[in-house]
This record gives structure tokens, sequence and C-alpha cells, in this order.
């Protein structure tokens, strides 16, 4: 059998060859001169969407914004499955909500609903600023959480951006539950107008279960302008000693 490694070494040679090609496809305030990418966290500055903690449409979202779009991981080492269907609307102008419903395998495990709000940009156009606020209900031990964050997104130069999100989770908000910190952050080449390359990691600390984190090489492919596929092949470690190689996919598409 094929090293699950394989697929990054190949994603970072990529990587480190396409820092050599120059893109031009930028306005000098850093947004993409056509449109395109329906899964950018903010078109104003031009910021790709991480694949594994998405957002709830982009910051700035227009009142009346659709998505829909599917996330799917597997695990390389024993074939388990977790998916999980999304719909995201613009309410309003820079407020957007999203249901999703994820499942484990075919049994649907949680139900998840999310707000999302825009502060602005700064730093002529090349910093934007935002918040979420998430809640789950866990079906199958009767609990719920609700996670609060502060979004961020710079656009460097007209290839390289960079989106963090941070904040904390209320685990088991209604019983003796825990607080666990959260930290996000993603970094974005744009190698042409329909490829971007792109690693995410992924983290929550607690005293109650320590360290987590996932690693999350990818790649986004904007097909047409309303529809991207991101996929990636990374590893996570959720108990402190065990790794686990995983390949995720999120199909997205954008009205």
């Amino acid at each position: 059998m094929t090293s699950p490694s394989v697929p990054i070494k190949h994603l970072f040679s990529c990587l480190i060859l396409a820092l050599a090609v120059p893109v031009e496809a930028y306005a000098d305030d850093g947004r993409r001169s056509e449109i395109g990418d329906a899964a950018l966290s903010s078109d104003a500055p031009h910021i790709p969407e991480p694949m594994v903690f998405d957002l709830v449409r982009p910051l700035g979202v227009r009142q009346g914004d659709l998505e829909v779009n599917m996330l799917a991981g597997h695990s390389l080492r024993n074939g388990h499955t977790e998916w999980a269907p999304e719909i995201e609307f613009g309410l309003f102008d820079d407020f957007a909500v999203e249901l999703e419903m994820p499942f484990n395998q075919l049994s649907l495990a949680d139900y998840k609903m999310a707000v999302q709000g825009t502060f602005g940009t700064e730093f002529n156009n090349r910093f934007i600023h935002g918040w979420q606020m998430i809640g789950y209900h866990d079906r199958k031990e009767k609990t719920y959480s609700i996670d609060g964050l502060y979004l961020a997104g710079f656009r460097l130069n007209s290839a390289i951006s960079n989106f963090n999100m941070i904040g904390l989770r209320r685990e088991n908000v209604e019983r003796d539950g825990h607080f666990v910190g959260l930290f996000n952050t993603s970094w974005f080449y744009d190698y042409s107008q329909k490829l971007t390359l792109g690693i995410e990691m992924n983290n929550e600390f607690s005293r109650e279960s320590g360290w987590h984190y996932l690693l999350m090489p990818q790649v986004h492919w904007d097909f047409t302008d309303h529809a991207t596929l991101q996929i990636g092949t990374g590893f996570s470690q959720t108990d402190g000693h065990h790794t686990d190689w995983l390949g995720t996919w999120r199909m997205v598409y954008a009205f």
C-alpha cells in the first residue's frame, strides 16, 4: 500500500514550485480582478476559506447570498467516514446563518447551527475581521456546546493570504462542562485564478482533554464561478498519542 505521506510530499513540491510563478489576477487593493472561487472567506479582500473549519459564507456577505456544501473526512487507517451537509444564507448584509447536520458513518451525530457577522475592513482593504457563534447538540450524549470566535483575514500580497480564528468552546453548557481553547490558522497561495494551494491547522486545548490538533494541506479548484472542490490529505491527533491520517474533501456551490 502506498504511504499516505506521499500526497503531502507532492503537495508541498507543488507549493514550492508555485512560489516561483507570478500571479497578476488582483487589483492593487488585494481584490481579485475577475469573479471566481465560490468558497472565498472574503471577496474584498480576496481570501480563500479554510476547508475543514469553514465559515458561514464569506466575511462581508451580502443579503440573499446562498451556499450549499458538504464536507467528508475519511480515515486512511480504518476507512471510518464522517460527513456533513450544510446550508448557509446571508440573512442581512454582513450577517449570515448556517444549519449543518454532521453524520458519523450513516448515523446523524449532531445538530449544529451558527451565526456570523463582519466588523469591516482596514489597511486599504487588505484586512477583514468579524465574529462567529456556533451551537452544537450531541444527539448521543444529549448535551449542548457553544463556540465563540474572533475571525481575521489578511491579504499579504497578490498571491499569499492568511486566515485566523481564535476563541473558546464551552462543552456541556447545561451540566458540569469545561472550556476548550480554539486557535485555527490557514495560509494560502493563489497559483492561478482557478487553483489555490493551502495548509490549515486547527487546535483545541484544555486542562481536561489536553491538546488536539489537525494539520491539513489542501488544494482548492474553482471549476466554475459558482462551484469549488477542495481536497486534502493530512493528519490529526485527538488523544495525545494516537495519530490518524485523513483524506478530506468539500464540495461547495454558491448561488
